[in-house]
């Protein structure tokens, strides 16, 4: 309707090819800048977007799957010695403790109860983490102390740090030497 109403004004010919021109130039313009504008920051925002979003997640789920690998480590290697009663001993105190030091306070209309309830399983959550790292940490040591062939641990331990030397040396006299150079620039 605009469109008719614009083409009845133009009475000469060039005007209407001019005009027809003009809106197919504008449209084609405004198409073009629109998709590259619209794909450049949508590439660009989708991008950040899922670096950041994958980079906690996966150092969420990183740090869960070690905290349940230690679980799972300490159910199927429970140190011996220890009775299980007190394990659980340890486990509630280590429990009250988490919940103790925790100082975040219930919303005044939140239900209390269910606070208090999802505090202790943050609690038991982060009691599990705990132990079932130290636990890690326990079966690592045991493997070390039984490992024999440390000589070729050390050997390579040797190399890799007479190459680092070795490097580091080699870039001092390259940066000493270009420093040298650089005093003829000083007059």
């Amino acid at each position: 309707m605009i469109f008719e109403y614009l083409l009845e004004r133009f009475k000469d010919e060039d005007l209407k090819k001019v005009f027809a021109l003009s809106l197919l130039y504008g449209l084609a313009v405004g198409l073009v800048f629109g998709l590259l504008y619209g794909l450049a920051f949508s590439l660009v925002y989708g991008l950040v977007l899922g670096l950041v979003l994958g980079f906690v997640l996966g150092f969420a789920h990183f740090i869960n799957f070690f905290a349940f690998l230690g679980l799972a480590s300490l159910i199927s290697h429970y140190p011996n010695p220890l009775p299980l009663w007190v394990f659980f001993v340890i486990i509630f105190i280590l429990i009250e403790v988490f919940f103790w030091s925790d100082k975040q306070k219930p919303k005044k209309n939140q239900n209390k109860i269910t606070f208090t309830l999802l505090k202790k399983g943050e609690a038991l959550l982060e009691t599990i983490m705990i132990l079932g790292y130290a636990n890690l940490i326990r079966l690592g040591i045991e493997k070390i102390s039984k490992f024999q062939n440390w000589d070729v641990i050390l050997r390579w331990v040797g190399y890799i740090g007479a190459g680092i030397i070795i490097l580091i040396m080699g870039l001092g006299i390259i940066y000493l030497y270009i420093k040298l150079n650089s005093l003829k620039y000083r007059k």
